[in-house]
């Protein structure tokens, strides 16, 4: 997410680093014998934005990693979705880490290039900056 300095997110670039993140939903490991993943096949996701978060306008970046082919170099299938939200009678909170949206991921991330069929993984490891709560 990030804070969308206009009226109109249609008009907001969302240059450099200045996305947070505020939820996740990761894959399920089982030391190695499973790996399940919650958010497929969803049709939505709720989430509680935290208090701290100052009113304003902002962009709101869905995203989802397909792995089945991440195996090798650029296999990772992303699938965004964005949408403009008004949080009022927010806090003062400052949302952290920031990261650039392109260049927040390599591509050679554990959790982008990744064999989920064999081995297994025995952990998995969210990609992205780590989720501010407030």
């Amino acid at each position: 997410m990030t804070t969308c300095l206009c009226s109109n997110a249609t008009t907001w670039a969302g240059d450099g680093a200045v996305w947070f993140k505020l939820h996740e939903v990761s894959a399920v490991t089982d030391d190695g014998k499973s790996i399940t993943f919650p958010a497929q096949n969803v049709p939505s996701v709720s989430f509680t934005l935290p208090k701290a978060l100052p009113s304003g306008n902002y962009l709101l970046r869905m995203e989802a990693i397909a792995l089945h082919v991440a195996s090798s170099p650029g296999g990772a299938q992303f699938y965004i979705s964005c949408g403009q939200i008004n949080v009022t009678g927010g806090g003062s909170g400052s949302p952290s880490p920031k990261v650039a949206i392109p260049g927040v991921y390599t591509g050679k991330e554990p959790g982008i290039l990744i064999n989920i069929y064999s081995p297994i993984p025995a952990t998995y490891t969210q990609p992205g900056p780590a989720v501010w709560t407030g």
